[in-house]
């Protein structure tokens, strides 16, 4: 989360190669609806084929030729709400992947494709691309690592570094290149992604991706302290056996599942770094630890006890087991930098900065930025939504959506609504002025007049969206068009000449998850996610009598008032 003017080293990327846009639907029930029959076909073989249908035959039988097939599948989910298979795919040249690339592909109960989201590529089979590396993943790895502490200083210890062997898609070529996911906590927090081109060893690309907003001998313990509110909580955490220490190292147990919820302090001492503590975590960082069961460090307890309610959230409301729904465990770091007014996901895990005490007090105090953050995880594993331009704005919105609902769901249906973003941190010493962003009215929030948008405030239509490089394209920016149909599904009422009927925050919710999870594809849109929306809607809620559901007509509505409409 930022409201800083923040100019990329590297402009944001615009892409355009030759693709299909298979984004299209139907309802789950009825022959003439339907997008292509099984005809006796394993659900894979279904997949497959149709996608394969929508390239052109001279195109799509080249790809065989040079022996392999462009669409890979790499995640199968049977939906029992709904009777449907749901079908993640990913393309590849000569079996590496192609950057950016994703399809989602729906089945009935009968394999028959009803609905298919992201685009495919028609010029795969005609492109002559390099397979062979001439630099080695070592090569790679030194070379990112130069460029990002020539940036931000010397790092002792990544939280995580990894090459993967990649085919990017960059201004008309497609480069082989080996893809550097970089995480790092000090000096600088980032998440780092950098294309370098495998046959020269040359940096093509690159972009900071951080998401803004050993098993320990021990004994399960009780815990107690204030947050950074001023709250007294009570939460798991462990003694160590062999240290006597009891540390913020606990478990959350929901139903058969058990997540890990580990804490940790940076210190704020980038000129030291953190200290390694488990390299099967890929984290760093020093214990927050005492003598007794109170823990007198508020940030640590309102990082640890908030990814207790977020996970609690996902689980109850969604039947989502962590973050990556396998049971990851939740990792926090605490007191990040001096002062530093943000929150970030870095791809490995939550980092919270103090904040200065004016523009922000501790991240770790507001649970909705925690909800945000861990829904950035929560997006890495789904629909891993590319972090530039609309793609990231959809990104970021899912972010704050998740994170308003979390913290509602937190406080109860009896509360009040609450659509802001950060209010609970966010200028400490000004009362009432809300939060960060606000999802109900988010032209009250300024932006920097460098944006140059109509009376420096975020858009709350499409028509008034942000065209620049800054903010890797708008993603924080744009991100509050896609809120404002949100709230508007949620809560209804009347924008820009159109009357939105509200269908509730239990309904919206449902919707919005089964869209990430089931159709959006790393591209993603607008347009990608008012359809996304709407097939989601139609599933949950289905059409009767051949006509949209009220659910159905609700999601049209939102995205007509901000301006994204099935035009």
């Amino acid at each position: 989360m930022s409201k800083k003017v923040i100019i990329p080293a590297v402009l944001a990327l615009s892409v355009a190669f030759g693709t299909t846009n298979v984004t299209t639907f139907a309802a789950p029930t009825g022959e003439s609806t339907l997008l292509y029959k099984a005809d006796g076909l394993s659900k894979q073989e279904v997949v497959k084929n149709f996608l394969q249908s929508q390239i052109a035959l001279e195109a799509s039988e080249k790809v065989r030729a040079a022996g392999g097939e462009q669409f890979k599948i790499i995640s199968e989910e049977a939906d029992r709400t709904t009777g449907t298979y749901h079908v993640r795919t990913i393309e590849q040249y000569k079996g590496i992947p192609i950057y950016g690339s994703g399809q989602a592909v729906a089945l009935d109960a009968n394999n028959n494709v009803y609905a298919s989201f992201g685009e495919v590529t028609q010029t795969l089979g005609l492109s002559v691309i390099p397979t062979e590396a001439s630099i080695s993943q070592e090569d790679a790895l030194a070379t990112a690592k130069e460029s990002i502490e020539s940036k931000i200083g010397a790092v002792k210890n990544y939280d995580g570094i990894d090459a993967e062997l990649t085919i990017y898609p960059y201004e008309g070529q497609y480069h082989l290149t080996y893809l550097v996911k970089a995480s790092t906590s000090l000096p600088e927090p980032g998440y780092f992604h950098y294309f370098v081109d495998a046959t020269s060893g040359e940096v093509i690309n690159s972009f900071n991706a951080i998401h803004e907003a050993d098993a320990l001998a021990s004994t399960p313990i009780t815990g107690r302290g204030l947050d950074a509110l001023g709250k007294m909580q009570t939460f798991s955490a462990t003694k160590d056996a062999a240290t006597g220490k009891n540390l913020l190292h606990g478990t959350i147990v929901s139903g058969s599942n058990t997540v890990g919820i580990n804490t940790y302090d940076a210190r704020r001492m980038g000129e030291t770094g953190f200290i390694l503590l488990s390299a099967l975590l890929g984290f760093t960082g020093f214990e927050v630890e005492t003598n007794t069961n109170f823990f007198a460090d508020p940030a640590a307890v309102s990082a640890h006890t908030n990814s207790v309610k977020v996970n609690d959230y996902y689980q109850k409301i969604h039947k989502r087991n962590s973050l990556d729904d396998k049971g990851m465990t939740l990792v926090s770091t605490v007191h990040i930098g001096s002062k530093w007014n943000n929150a970030a996901w870095n791809g490995k895990q939550m980092l919270y900065g103090d904040g200065d005490g004016v523009q922000f007090s501790s991240l770790a105090g507001s649970m909705d930025v925690a909800g945000h953050e861990m829904t950035h995880g929560v997006i890495t594993n789904t629909a891993d939504l590319i972090y530039e331009n609309e793609s990231g704005a959809i990104n970021e919105s899912l972010a704050d959506i998740f994170g308003v609902l979390s913290e509602m769901h937190s406080k109860g249906l009896s509360s009040p609504a609450d659509w802001e973003i950060g209010e609970a941190v966010y200028t400490p010493y000004i009362d009432g002025d809300g939060g960060l962003r606000s999802l109900s009215n988010p032209r009250t929030k300024a932006l920097h007049p460098a944006y140059g948008l109509r009376d420096n405030v975020y858009p709350d239509n499409y028509q008034d969206r942000y065209l620049g490089e800054l903010d890797n394209g708008g993603v924080h920016i744009n991100s509050s068009i896609n809120n404002k149909a949100a709230y508007l599904i949620s809560e209804g009422g009347e924008h820009y000449g159109v009357n939105v009927t509200g269908i509730t925050r239990s309904k919206t919710e449902k919707i919005y998850y089964r869209a990430l999870t089931l159709y959006l594809t790393p591209s993603s849109g607008f347009a990608e996610m008012r359809q996304a929306a709407i097939q989601a809607a139609t599933d949950l809620y289905p059409d009767r009598n051949g006509a949209p559901s009220q659910e159905t007509q609700t999601v049209m509505a939102a995205y007509d008032a901000v301006g994204v409409t099935g035009e």
